[in-house]
């Protein structure tokens, strides 16, 4: 989303806002105060859902948002909850909570979601003015490291955050808050650490207790995370961001129903809350709990079909649950919707294959065997692209064992499977959901265990020499495997070796220039067990203009395979 660059003022006759509440004189009542502020732009809306294709299209400077809308599930909270998430709210942006509870339980969530300011219905035409106005203040004091966020400078985003902080300057935990997020982002961990630790020292918040979690998460310290995980969700019942990463590092534990029941309450606390919903439903499909992911899909695509916070995976997964059933209206039907996704993307190959992987399905169901496979021929030739990602192979392997049913199966079908497994088995949780892709045909999945188990024996086997003296040897075995099955943890693995024996290793630099292009294109944050688009901010961080990605996304490729 693009925020342009504008200059703050606490002069309000440029600012555009939007008002949101069901109720027509109370809309009308804030749009009059907001004129007697100065304000001339000001757009008015009835429903959460079209105050959301509001702000996800454009920029305002002032979003007034009752709490509960009669009408809907979905609350105001919900709402400020998943833009911020999803990166669509500048932070230049003022947001301010309109509600009639005199005690409102969910404070400490909103503070989390850095929101501006609450009002308390009824209030006067001075107290708003006087709500926005502080806030305003704050955001014109705080609008140099705004516009370094705008213009993409993060290097002197980063600067100013931290000079702020350390000089204890105006605001300065909020730009503790920026800084450490841009620190993670641009993968510089053990500087985030320290900030966070910092921070923590000081006040202890939650953000920061959340934020050191993530940073070792990062870092690939699941064991580390966990317990400041555990002890923050025990202690603040209420925070679903915590709950969120919680999931996320007992997914990478392989502790699939433990992150159910951590995805279970973040989705209790939030029920509205698209992204939520849809990694809940995800990881259900793949612990085969298939009544409950179908309800929490559907939730998600009734909530979010056309919004930006929807992701396309949700539509492939519940026209692979159709099928199943035998519903091929169904099947046609997410079809369509997920091309029409992809026709507002039209760069997205995630989508394009995630299109060409119901298209072999609805071949399956509305034309025949010939057809089917041609269409499937389309989804299998990528499987040794850089860009197949195990997303990709999941949806691939779905689909190879629910044509199984049908007694369709293209040629060389074992092979592609041990290719699959040999590619993205790179650890166990990776292998079980795998696995657990393929579990409607057992042979498949026999396939993909035995492919973990021989990844695990290369492994042990390479690793011999360096214990006895030749590390050249077993840096030379793992790269040669590593490019041979795609497989991270074997690159990675070389990689690790030669940083420790680097001294010993006659021709390192030669070792190295042919490592790095492979661990660029088969990093880190492409092998973990990542529910839906890893493109999408984790919870819990900083919405960051052009930054609204995990760290360390792998960017290039070698030249020739």
């Amino acid at each position: 989303m693009s925020w342009p660059s504008k200059s703050l003022t606490n002069d309000f006759s440029q600012a555009t806002a939007l008002v949101a509440d069901a109720n027509t004189t109370t809309r009308s009542v804030m749009g009059a105060q907001l004129r007697e502020l100065g304000v001339k732009s000001i757009r008015q809306v009835s429903r959460a859902s079209d105050a959301r294709k509001h702000l996800e299209a454009q920029t305002f400077d002032i979003v007034l948002c009752e709490q509960n809308f009669p009408q809907e599930s979905v609350t105001g909270q919900d709402l400020l909850d998943d833009l911020r998430r999803g990166g669509m709210l500048p932070l230049a942006t003022i947001f301010v909570m309109v509600t009639s509870e005199a005690s409102y339980s969910k404070v400490s969530e909103a503070a989390e979601s850095m929101l501006d300011c609450y009002l308390l219905k009824p209030f006067t035409a001075a107290r708003l003015q006087e709500r926005i106005s502080q806030a305003r203040k704050r955001k014109v004091a705080l609008q140099d490291i705004y516009q370094a966020i705008d213009t993409q400078d993060f290097e002197r985003t980063l600067q100013l955050c931290l000079t702020r902080f350390y000089e204890r300057g105006q605001y300065h935990m909020f730009a503790a808050r920026v800084g450490a997020e841009l620190l993670l982002r641009l993968a510089k961990f053990e500087q985030a650490q320290h900030l966070y630790e910092d921070v923590i020292a000081i006040d202890n918040p939650s953000w920061a207790r959340l934020g050191l979690a993530r940073v070792q998460l990062e870092m690939g310290q699941a064991h580390k995370a966990k317990p400041l995980l555990e002890k923050l969700v025990e202690e603040e019942h209420g925070y679903a961001d915590a709950y969120d990463n919680l999931a996320r590092t007992l997914m990478e534990m392989g502790q699939f129903e433990e992150a159910l029941k951590a995805h279970q309450a973040a989705t209790d606390l939030t029920p509205t809350s698209i992204a939520r919903l849809q990694r809940h439903g995800m990881l259900a499909i793949y612990l085969g709990d298939k009544e409950k992911a179908l309800n929490l899909l559907e939730r998600a695509r009734r909530l979010g079909l056309g919004s930006k916070m929807f992701d396309g995976q949700t539509l492939a997964l519940l026209g692979m649950q159709r099928f199943e059933i035998d519903e091929p209206k169904q099947v046609r039907g997410f079809l369509q919707e997920l091309q029409q996704m992809t026709d507002r993307h039209p760069e997205s190959v995630r989508l394009q294959r995630m299109v060409q992987a119901l298209r072999v399905l609805d071949a399956c169901m509305q034309q025949g065997e010939a057809e089917t496979l041609q269409a499937l021929e389309l989804l299998t030739k990528a499987i040794l692209e850089p860009d197949f990602d195990f997303e990709a192979a999941c949806n691939l392997l779905s689909v190879l064992a629910l044509l199984s049913t049908r007694n369709i199966a293209p040629s060389e079908v074992d092979g592609m499977v041990r290719t699959l497994g040999m590619r993205f088995a790179t650890s166990m949780a990776m292998a079980e959901l795998l696995v657990g892709a393929a579990k409607k045909h057992p042979v498949m999945s026999e396939i993909l265990t035995a492919s973990n188990t021989q990844v695990l024996r290369l492994l042990e086997q390479a690793l011999a020499p360096s214990r006895n003296g030749e590390p050249q040897k077993t840096v030379e075995t793992l790269l040669a495997q590593g490019v041979a099955s795609l497989n991270a943890k074997l690159i990675e693995t070389a990689w690790r070796v030669l940083q420790r024996y680097e001294a010993e290793i006659i021709n390192a630099d030669e070792l190295r220039s042919k490592l790095e292009p492979w661990r660029q294109m088969l990093g880190t944050a492409y092998n973990k067990p990542v529910l839906g688009d890893r493109n999408m901010r984790q919870s819990g961080g900083v919405s960051l203009r052009g930054m609204d990605s995990p760290p360390l996304q792998p960017t290039m490729a070698p030249s020739n395979h």
